[in-house]
This record gives structure tokens, sequence and C-alpha cells, in this order.
């Protein structure tokens, strides 16, 4: 009805009626283990919902690696995307969970185009401190990488927030770094660091935002009710990116 009212076709599209959150949540992923779908999309269910099908051991779509979220954010002041993870799934990730979340954050950047993204990790300073734990586990993350352990990326930290993104902040700091002040990844010490950042970005810097989650064998798309039209037509785009490059193929 609400197609007809907008002159929309529906040619081609499949509509699965089921009142239920958590029965709807089943079926999408039972579609991909049925080979039906290769991305899921959250609608009007909580994210937990959701994701308890996506990560249940009978059943679900577990990977290899812990999922992780990647928001992927259009910021007006940078002249490329700017991908911050993880900001939604991950509370206070353990030194090898940041090993997943790196290395997803890395594929979908580079399933964006980018060769060799820059990944900075992030703390409150740019040197190691034993006393903050986040700027141990960057600078444990930044060796990991150059010993081949995270693969795809530029890897370095602990980078603050300023000398991150900002050439001159790295300069006046005087770190010498492929990354220091042109970070295209930025990995946040926890949720908690991470959401803030992103909903600053998006409501104060009015970034346009999109992101999928990652680990799973397939894209799923997480977005907020919060979010408009774009956020969820570009996670789309991102999703099938992704997949392209999974699979090996041109999207």
């Amino acid at each position: 009805e609400a197609a007809r009212e907008g002159g929309l076709n529906l040619d081609g599209v499949t509509i699965i009626a089921i009142e239920d959150h958590r029965e709807a949540a089943a079926k999408a992923v039972a579609m991909v283990n049925e080979k039906k779908v290769r991305a899921i999309m959250k609608g009007n269910v909580h994210s937990d919902e959701l994701l308890a099908q996506v990560v249940k051991r009978e059943g679900g779509l577990r990977g290899k690696r812990r999922i992780s979220h990647v928001f992927v954010l259009d910021v007006p002041t940078l002249n490329e995307p700017l991908f911050i993870s993880d900001a939604a799934i991950n509370i206070a990730p353990d030194l090898t969970t940041k090993v997943d979340i790196v290395q997803n954050a890395i594929d979908l950047a580079r399933a964006c185009g980018l060769e060799q993204p820059r990944v900075a990790i992030l703390s409150a300073v740019e040197t190691v401190n034993v006393n903050i734990p986040s700027s141990m586990d960057a600078a444990i993350l930044a060796k990991m990488a150059d010993r081949g352990q995270i693969t795809g990326g530029i890897v370095d930290g602990p980078l603050a927030m300023d000398n991150a993104i900002d050439l001159m902040a790295a300069q006046t700091k005087h770190l010498e770094s492929p990354v220091a002040g042109r970070a295209q990844v930025l990995i946040v010490p926890n949720l908690e660091a991470g959401n803030m950042l992103a909903k600053q970005l998006t409501f104060v810097s009015h970034a346009q935002p999109a992101g999928l989650v990652l680990g799973a064998r397939v894209p799923v798309m997480l977005t907020s009710r919060a979010d408009n039209e774009r956020a969820r037509l570009f996670s789309c785009a991102l999703a099938l990116l992704y997949d392209a490059f999974k699979s090996g193929k041109k999207a």
C-alpha cells in the first residue's frame, strides 16, 4: 500500500511478513544460510535481537573473527572518508578483539578503494604510557602489523586524536610516521569513546554516516533509528562494495 501511494514498483521484490522481531531476525539469518541473500539490513528491530541471531553458535553466521562495527563518515572538513571502529558492538575490547577490529576496518577501507589504508590506533597520548592501557594496546597492535599479524594497512599508535588527523599537530609534536596527521581509519579504545566521536562528527560537524557490522559471513547494515535515508542507502552501497571485495569481484 505504501509503495502504491508512493508510485514505487515492487516487481522482483519479495516481502515476507513476520510480526515477531526475533523470528524476523532468525528468518533473515536462515535466508543467508540458504544462500538466498548476501547481506542483512536491520529494520525496526533492536540491534541485540538481530545480532543474537547472527552470532548464535547453531545456525548463526559466525566467521573466523569477532564481529565489529565500522562507521564510514563523510566529514565536511576532510577531503576523504573517515573510518571509525568500533563504536557500536564491542564495549571494552581486549587486545585479541582489537586485532579483529583493526583487520575488519582495514578490509572495509580496502573494499572502498584504499589500497593500503593508514590506520591510527587512538589513545589520549601519542607516547606509550604504562598507566594508560590503551596506549600499550596501540603500541602492540602497531608492532603486530609490522610483523604481518595484521595485514593490508599501515598501522601506527598510540596517536592522540589531534595528531592522528591534523598534519600540523603531528609536525608540531615531531611525529615521523606515514599515518600521523593523515589517518584514514581511527581505531578507538572502547565503545564509549568511539560512539561519542562518531555522533559528535554526525550531529555537530554534520558528517554523513554509514556503517557495517563485519566479521560475520555476510555484512550486516546496522543503522540507527535516528539515521536518515542517505545513511541507509550509503550503508547498502558499503555492503555491495564489501561483498564484491570478499568475493574477488568488481562492484
